[in-house]
């Protein structure tokens, strides 16, 4: 997604609205208010994108918030938007801030783009920025049935299942808090869309390709919210979804 102008236009317009991004956003908020009641904690957004989780994050009381980007289009959106963010990659997390300095990290959708040392180094590198108690919040695609255009014209590199998740967080350092895939009850649909994507390219090539991030009518948009905020708040489990949404909390004693 990198570079991609035409797709961080489409981001920006579309994560206050669109559904899914609704949804992620509540899960993140709900996790922080799980664990912490300071509005005052630090959180840093670790791929901030144009800012929507900043942005909500603020309309709920936090304020000690930072986030970062590597895409030079990103950092301009937020910039418009008056937030808090600087350009900087993934990898140097460490070097940006301080030990043991914040509460929260979220990274949304971005471990994807890293190759598997890239990911364990990263992970490695936020827990020695979270303070003992801290959580890290990840959201991450998931699962190769659910592959389509959208990863392709953004630069998906890999899909997770739940066993990843396991090699990835070392039980020694977090706890693993919250694991679960979503959306169940739309994984159907999203299915067959991204599986109507995959044989058109196949037989079209040539074609432009171009991501998921399309604001439906607003009533079905409703319906796939409230649809999807349901089954989040009534099914504690659930065996496959598109997404897979984690939350760990680095153990006291690190």
């Amino acid at each position: 997604m990198l570079g991609n102008a035409q797709e961080y236009e489409k981001m920006a317009r579309a994560e206050r609205v669109l559904w899914w991004y609704r949804i992620l956003h509540r899960m993140v908020l709900d996790a922080i208010g799980d664990q912490f009641s300071d509005k005052d904690i630090s959180i840093i957004d670790a791929g901030c994108g144009t800012g929507g989780l900043i942005l909500c994050l603020k309309e709920r009381g936090y304020n000690n918030i930072k986030g970062f980007d590597l895409a030079n289009q990103a950092i301009q959106y937020c910039r418009k938007r008056g937030l808090d963010v600087i350009q900087d990659n993934l990898m140097n997390i460490s070097n940006r801030y301080p030990t043991s300095s914040a509460e929260i990290i979220v990274t949304n959708d971005t471990l994807c783009f890293l190759d598997p040392i890239e990911r364990v180094n990263f992970l490695l590198q936020c827990l020695e920025v979270l303070k003992p108690g801290g959580l890290l919040i990840l959201n991450l695609p998931t699962l190769d049935v659910f592959r389509g255009t959208h990863d392709q014209c953004i630069g998906i590199t890999y899909r997770f299942k739940k066993d990843d998740i396991k090699r990835l967080i070392n039980d020694r350092y977090y706890q693993i808090i919250k694991q679960i895939y979503w959306p169940f009850f739309l994984s159907p649909f999203i299915f067959f869309v991204r599986l109507f994507q995959r044989i058109y390219i196949k037989m079209n090539p040539s074609a432009p390709i171009h991501s998921d991030v399309v604001l439906p009518p607003m009533f079905v948009n409703h319906i796939f919210e409230r649809i999807t905020h349901l089954e989040n708040r009534f099914l504690v489990k659930k065996p496959f979804g598109s997404s897979l949404f984690v939350v760990a909390q680095k153990m006291a004693s690190q």
